[in-house]
């Protein structure tokens, strides 16, 4: 490709090789982070005084020496302005220190001048961009750093460079004079410097690193590779190292869009041998591999080949002159972050004479030296990187970078991503922009979406989201779709989007998903949407307790929530339980209701089945009186680890919820045969919360352990189903004392069905019939078949197992066979050591902490005998 200038360019050229300047825009604007240096001549109009063409004479030769010294140190000559310069760093591309380069430019341009000379140097973000509809051509540099530069330089006096802070913050390492603020026309009081000398200077990480290159490199051989991401200061550390290097250095610079890799060779080999015949005098290679090597370093037009053999000839032919190099040598590979294959494979292989040091973004061969951190703003350090990039690559890069935020998920839905970059960029190695260390498993990394961010202007930023968005929406991706149309400005279809996926998550039964969605909605919609959109949003945090129900909202014109409110009885809610699915909490509410009355009607299993687990952001305290119940069903189905493993920790609840819970963790200590436990953990609870439920729970164990507390008792008859127990717990005080409980186990059962509390009616009947049983056998014979019968219908487990042991203990002592009422998997050690001693076996646990009801049993086997004990054959 030819450039204006008449440089004719390799194909693959973004720039051109002479003038640096774009063969070919990726964007018609773009955002640049740029070092401006102004460059004027003094009190040029005296030599008009000689005539015009002797004036045009001094001035021509003047501004071309300066620009030449300008390009020279990597500035793009932007324009002649009369007699003066403007000079770019880091547009139309960068190459990196930017700040460094523009002010030594400027020293050396006014130093060097054959007529006095200024100069300012300015440095900030600019827009590149056409002016006039492009009708002028060329793309113009415009923003504050521009106006700053020129400003500066009217400021200084002949052969003096001034700047301002924002570029010294830049450059660490100058030498500057500070002069104090001076007025700048239009821009007010502004802070300025002369610059006096340009060194750069190592922050103390960059210096330890330096010291270890050096110590490295000391002695030859040695192989290091040099790696970090982009931006972090591997170039500088190298230059400095390459300032007192003490060793022969040939320096490999980077194969950029216009520095093929054949050009990059020669002009290595050039620079350490002089003449590439130099070069293959030092191995005696073969006709072919002479002609390979001359053909990689673009000597020799390509042989006719297959790429294989020609591939294996190079590499070949390479490694016979770099095995046999004279003296030691050292390679200095920067930016090698994609190498060629064949380059690659070479600077892995060791040398004799060839000491390596290669930059790059990953890890190339060991041993390496690591370099983190970014020494700059993204946009100033990673453009380079991203202008060394081929077009397609570079286009993708910034694609990806603006997109980020509304990108699918990086776990899958990968290949809607290729199909997008596919459309909006065409055919690009991502592959490529892997190697460079730009990407991470196809993801930009952090610092380059800063920089394509801050690269790409606003207008073309917004183009790409709402042709994303328009992608997503062919897909069906609503939520992808609100993000991008949220970024190109879009609000009001933003919001319709969010709006839609909103309520799809309310009624799917997770109003946690939709509340973020509905406050998306919110800040993206216009105002005349914002009073519905509030509405819905205060009523999905209603569904899950977090709000009061909004006025005319959703939830107040909802049939299913109305019907909620009005059921007369917990089981007419039984068939509202899929609708109330958006509404967790009236669900949660309605589940607990539904499954005490299940439970109170003699059916535990219905109600396990019912008490499905609340959403996690429920009230805590229905959390807390879910899993209480939940346990409470558990151990009435014999199912104790399950119990317990619900009842580890207490979460935060209300008075009530957290007294469920206790009681229920004291009545899972009494049945395992944990009564200290119980009573430790009881007292603990009822003493930092008195409550009457409590206290009938805490009563039972205090019974068991063979005391009646009074004070207990008087307060659980405050309390309906505390009550029942009480009188159950002092019918078992009587009969611990010889007096006849029968009346009080009576009242007991009384209290139980009037309020349909199953815990109670099991354990008063199992109690009659146990204190029967030695008194009148017919009679607790009675109870245990009706015993037997209600447990085996209702399926609770626990009083089940106490109606087969009761049952198979009154018929052995009548000499009947018992087998088809052992035949059982006892779920407490109480049960099992029962059935053990029923089987004629010695009870294998220890019952003694069941308190008094464990001594108790034991008691009446030994007061029995051993005879009943045996199985009849």
């Amino acid at each position: 490709m030819r450039c204006e200038c008449g440089q004719k360019n390799p194909p693959e050229a973004r720039f051109c090789m002479a003038c640096g300047r774009a063969l070919g825009a990726l964007l018609p604007e773009e955002r640049r982070y740029v070092s401006v240096l102004f460059y004027d001549l003094v009190d040029s109009s005296q030599h008009f005084q000689a005539g015009l063409q002797a004036a045009y004479h001094h001035l021509q030769g003047a501004l071309e020496e300066a620009a030449r010294v300008a390009r020279a140190k990597g500035g793009f000559v932007h324009r002649f302005l009369g007699d003066g310069i403007l000079v770019l760093f880091g547009a139309p591309r960068a190459r990196g220190k930017e700040p460094w380069r523009a002010l030594e430019a400027a020293l050396e341009m006014v130093r060097t001048s054959r007529l006095p000379a200024r100069a300012g140097v300015a440095s900030g973000e600019v827009l590149w961009a056409p002016l006039g509809s492009g009708q002028a051509g060329e793309p113009t540099a415009v923003g504050p750093p521009v106006v700053l530069a020129e400003r500066l330089s009217k400021m200084a006096l002949p052969k003096e460079v001034l700047t301002e802070p924002k570029t010294l913050a830049l450059a660490p390492g100058v030498e500057a004079e500070p002069l104090g603020l001076r007025e700048a026309k239009g821009l007010g009081a502004v802070e300025v410097s002369r610059v006096k000398a340009v060194r750069v200077k190592l922050d103390p990480e960059g210096q330890a690193l330096l010291a270890f290159l050096q110590e490295t490199f000391g002695r030859l051989p040695a192989r290091l590779n040099l790696v970090g991401p982009p931006g972090s200061g591997k170039t500088f550390l190298l230059d400095r190292f390459l300032e007192a290097c003490p060793h022969p250095v040939v320096v490999l610079e980077r194969m950029g869009p216009e520095t093929p890799l054949r050009t990059t060779l020669r002009q290595a080999v050039e620079q350490a041998f002089g003449q590439v015949e130099n070069l293959l005098a030092l191995a005696d290679l073969s006709p072919e591999l002479s002609l390979a090597l001359r053909y990689s370093l673009g000597l020799e037009a390509r042989p006719p080949w297959d790429r294989k053999t020609l591939e294996m000839a190079i590499r070949e032919a390479w490694k016979g002159v770099l095995e046999n190099l004279p003296h030691p040598l050292l390679l200095v590979a920067k930016n090698l972050h994609a190498p060629d294959p064949i380059l690659r494979a070479l600077l892995q292989h060791p040398f004799p004479h060839l000491s390596v040091l290669a930059e790059s973004r990953r890890p190339l061969f060991h041993p390496t030296l690591e370099v983190q951190g970014l020494k700059a703003p993204p946009l100033l350090a990673l453009q380079p990187a991203l202008d060394a990039l081929p077009p397609a690559e570079r286009q993708a890069l910034l694609v990806l970078g603006v997109l980020e935020e509304g990108l699918p998920p990086k776990e899958g839905r990968q290949g809607d991503l290729a199909e997008l970059l596919r459309e909006l960029v065409g055919t690009f190695s991502a592959k490529r922009l892997e190697e460079e260390g730009l990407t991470q498993g196809g993801w930009p990394l952090p610092q380059t979406v800063q920089a394509a961010r801050a690269l790409v202007p606003e207008a073309q930023a917004k183009a790409w989201h709402q042709r994303a968005a328009r992608f997503y929406r062919e897909r069906g991706d609503l939520r992808a779709m609100a993000l991008h149309l949220r970024q190109a400005g879009e609000g009001r279809e933003a919001a319709w989007a969010l709006r839609l996926l909103a309520q799809e998550a309310w009624r799917q039964g997770h109003p946690e998903r939709a509340i973020p969605l509905y406050q998306e909605a919110l800040e993206a919609a216009p105002p005349p949407w914002r009073e519905a959109l509030g509405k819905e949003f205060q009523d999905a945090q209603a569904s899950l307790g977090l709000a009061q129900e909004a006025p005319g909202g959703p939830r107040s014109q909802d049939p299913i929530l109305q019907a909620f409110r009005e059921a007369q009885h917990p089981l007419d809610l039984l068939p509202l339980l899929p609708s109330l699915k958006p509404y967790p909490l009236e669900e949660a509410q309605a589940r607990l209701r539904a499954a005490g009355a299940l439970w109170r009607a003699f059916q535990p299993r219905k109600a396990l089945e019912v008490l499905a687990e609340p959403h996690p952001q429920v009230p805590a305290p229905l959390r807390l009186h879910w899993r209480s119940l939940k346990a409470g069903l558990l151990m009435d189905l014999g199912r104790y680890a399950e119990a317990e493993a619900l009842l580890q920790e207490k979460p935060a609840g209300d008075l009530e919820s957290e007294t469920r819970f206790h009681a229920t963790r004291v009545r899972l200590f009494l049945e395992t045969g944990r009564l200290p436990k119980a009573l430790e953990a009881g007292e603990a609870a009822y003493r930092q919360e008195p409550h009457p439920w409590l206290a009938a729970a805490l009563l039972s164990a205090w019974t068991l352990r063979g005391r009646f507390r009074e004070d207990l008792f008087q307060m659980a008859l405050q309390h309906p189903d505390g009550k029942a127990l009480g009188v159950l717990a002092l019918a078992h005080h009587r009969w611990q004392k010889g007096h006849d409980p029968t009346p009080l186990l009576k009242e007991a059962l009384r209290e139980a069905r009037r309020l349909s509390n199953p815990y109670v009616y099991h354990l008063a009947l199992s109690s009659l019939a146990l204190y029967l049983w030695p008194k009148a056998p017919r009679r607790a014979q009675a109870l245990s078949q009706y015993l037997l019968y209600q447990t085996h219908r209702t399926g609770f487990a626990m009083h089940l197992e106490v109606a087969r042991l009761l049952r198979a203990q009154l018929l052995l002592e009548q000499g009947e066979k018992v087998e088809h009422l052992l035949g059982f998997s006892p779920s407490v050690a109480l049960t099992r050591a029962w059935q053990a001693v029923l089987a004629g076996e010695e009870p294998g646990d220890n019952l003694r902490g069941y308190g008094i009801l464990g001594r108790w049993v034991l008691g009446l086997w030994r007061s029995r005998g051993m005879g009943w004990r045996r199985l009849k054959r």
